[in-house]
């Protein structure tokens, strides 16, 4: 185990190490002692718990808002079990996933009700330690001491081309693996944070995280970017690019994105140079489709939709739902996806009530809990999705809330979390069991244990959604005091950090509202319009 902290923790390889106080001045360990010792002669002289507790301190003081998995991202592979400790197992309800848990930054993580930040830190990353620590390791039954040579591979010759052919296709992971190994620090950091992300870090964010000029970014992005296209040009690359082939012919103009995710066993698989999982870099390099959302579209999935809208509306006669899976075909669309994009369309119904015969429609739920014929959640009022992937409802605080009345649910949100017409159901919170129902219109139960837990008033928010485990996850803010009209429509969305530029401050709502490509403020200012986001019109004017 030769490897020093700075290898274990990547926010120390891009910050400035030598001025955090925190790290100099350690009894027993030299100067620089984060990436020059070797991890387990750190360990022998602070201990897991102690190293645990530092970095903490550092993530918190000087990283907050790196995702937790991201300051150690050993924590990925670690067993949950293992982080045995009450704080933990609270937050781990509240996030409601091991992942979902790495994904949230010191900062979110704080701001968590419920939660203590410092204790919860402490133990994710002791446990780490813990394992890693001398006494922890297994026997060996050679002296750790005395080095191991690597064995000398004898010359050969190479086989002939017959036996070429019947070698095994070789490893697309292995061969991008191959290519990008060799990605110096801060160049990493702009393929995890900006070419391969799920949400691009904004430039200026990520240059004051690395102490360089925004500039200094774009001109890394730029580099990378050209290095992929000059890579995917090379003969090695010819298998990648085979398979980037048999894709587009197997997608056609749209695909979910679950579906893209697992069209090859490898797409999850997570490469190893890079730490992200292959399908994000096959996103990144795959010619013409974008992803919106749950979907994966070849163009823009607004001119999709408004074409589908039209084709739809331009029938003769209302067709039956097998006649409007069959005209799409002439879309691009292909049959197996058909009914679900068909149902994913905004608006489609509310066009043109009779537009679709229901005679022959069958109850049917799109992936991932979204209903047919019901309002997309991107599309509706008070809805945003979170650094975590998910869609999160902004409920306004409200002196009935606090006095235990039931929370109206939108449809579009209700059916996003997978509820039904004429269904009650019961979910599990931090707080209790709070009930769920749709009758003359989807509700949740009272919140008026949380929101007293959480000491809620009159005017500040709750944001609040369903985990892949059916856990409700409510986070609280306070209501604004002051502050900008930037500032305070950043808070409506759930965005706490500091707001900086106009720009920027529209391209965080934009991504909040599910705008995933660069877009103008007009373009914003018409989703929100669409969305009935009246409050955050006012305030970006």
């Amino acid at each position: 185990m030769n490897f020093c902290l700075s290898d274990l923790v990547p926010p120390l390889r891009w910050s400035d190490a030598a001025r955090i106080t925190a790290l100099a001045d350690r009894p027993g360990l030299p100067d620089a002692w984060w990436r020059t010792l070797p991890l387990h002669r750190v360990l022998a002289v602070l201990g897991a718990e102690a190293l645990g507790d530092l970095l903490t301190e550092l993530a918190l003081d000087h990283w907050p808002a790196a995702a937790v998995g991201d300051v150690l991202p050993a924590l990925h592979v670690l067993d949950p079990d293992e982080a045995d400790d009450p704080q933990v197992a609270i937050a781990l309800d509240r996030a409601g996933s091991w992942h979902g848990l790495l994904a949230l930054s010191g900062r979110e993580l704080a701001d968590q009700p419920f939660i203590k930040a410092r204790p919860v830190l402490t133990a994710l990353f002791g446990a780490v330690f813990l394992r890693m620590s001398p006494e922890e390791a297994q026997p060996v039954s050679e002296p750790v001491s005395e080095p191991v040579s690597e064995p000398v591979s004898e010359p050969v010759e190479d086989p002939p081309d017959e036996q070429v052919a019947e070698q095994q296709a070789p490893d697309i992971p292995e061969l991008i693996d191959a290519a990008f190994g060799d990605l110096d620090d801060q160049t990493w950091m702009v393929a995890q944070n900006r070419v391969f992300a799920d949400e691009p870090s904004d430039p200026e964010q990520l240059a004051r995280l690395l102490a360089v000029h925004p500039s200094v970014i774009h001109d890394l992005e730029a580099a990378l970017r050209d290095r992929l296209s000059r890579w995917l040009a090379l003969p090695e690359a010819k298998p990648y690019n085979e398979h980037l082939t048999r894709l587009t012919d197997t997608f056609g103009a749209a695909v979910p994105k679950e579906r893209f995710v697992t069209a090859a066993e490898w797409h999850g698989r997570e490469l190893r140079t890079l730490e992200v999982p292959a399908w994000r870099f096959v996103l990144a390099t795959f010619p013409g489709y974008r992803l919106f959302g749950d979907w994966l579209v070849a163009g823009d999935i607004e001119e999709l939709r408004e074409r589908t809208r039209s084709l739809i509306a331009s029938a003769e006669r209302p067709p039956t739902v097998p006649q409007a899976l069959e005209m799409i075909g002439s879309l691009g669309v292909r049959p197996d996806v058909a009914r679900q994009w068909l149902e994913s369309v905004p608006q489609l119904r509310a066009q043109k009530a009779s537009e679709i015969s229901t005679a022959d429609r069958q109850p049917d739920r799109q992936q991932g809990g979204q209903q047919g014929g019901l309002k997309d959640v991107a599309l509706t009022r008070r809805c945003f999705r979170q650094p975590d992937g998910r869609w999160w409802l902004r409920v306004d605080v409200s002196g009935d809330h606090l006095r235990g009345a039931e929370v109206p649910l939108p449809s579009g949100f209700a059916a996003y979390v997978g509820l039904a017409p004429g269904e009650d159901r019961t979910v599990r919170s931090a707080a209790g069991e709070v009930g769920l129902s749709w009758h003359a219109r989807p509700v949740l139960g009272s919140l008026q244990r949380i929101l007293s837990e959480v000491s809620a008033e009159e005017g500040s928010h709750i944001f609040l959604t369903l985990s892949e485990e059916g856990m409700l996850r409510v986070r609280h803010l306070p209501a604004a005091d002051g502050g900008d009209e930037t500032s305070r429509a950043l808070r409506l969305v759930g965005y706490t950090a500091p707001s900086g530029t106009p720009e920027q401050a529209a391209r965080v709502i934009a991504t909040r509202v599910g705008l995933t490509a660069p877009v103008g403020r007009p373009e914003l200012l018409a989703r929100l319009r669409e969305r009935g986001d009246r409050d955050l019109l006012t305030l970006l004017g």
